[in-house]
């Protein structure tokens, strides 16, 4: 199975500052979130959200958010993306992890694309409990 790290998300109490930090001390580009047509529940003010991107395509390398608690209530997710943060894992074949997931009986949440144009996503715990989000083409 092909894969790379596709982002790296950071909890951000003080999303502006952080980025700032990033930005202005590490030398990174602050670059302008695209969101999809089919947009779930994903704040995306400054304040709230930053995309430090890393010159590959699209929405990858640095994500900042501000921790939400009502984000996966909203968005009819077990997991919550925006607090602790979380890395994310691209794939060849998303389906082929959502089929393995499921026969090892492993909960999940999984999406359409809601947050970055022309991808969906699945959040899944490791066993240590970290959060992993596993994403791949629609």
């Amino acid at each position: 199975m092909g894969w790379s790290i596709h982002h790296v998300n950071l909890q951000a109490k003080d999303v502006r500052r952080t980025a700032a930090f990033y930005r202005d001390v590490l030398g990174m580009t602050e670059k302008d979130w695209v969101f999809p047509e089919t947009r779930g529940y994903l704040p995306g003010d400054p304040d709230k959200l930053a995309l430090l991107g890393d010159g590959r395509e699209g929405h990858t390398g640095l994500h900042l958010i501000a921790p939400d608690p009502v984000f996966a209530a909203k968005n009819d997710l077990i997991h919550n993306p925006s607090v602790g943060g979380h890395v994310a894992i691209h794939v060849d074949d998303l389906q082929g992890v959502i089929d393995r997931l499921t026969a090892a009986g492993i909960p999940f949440s999984v999406t359409g694309e809601f947050a970055i144009p022309g991808l969906r996503h699945v959040y899944v715990n490791d066993p240590e409990g970290n959060l992993i989000e596993i994403n791949g083409r629609v």
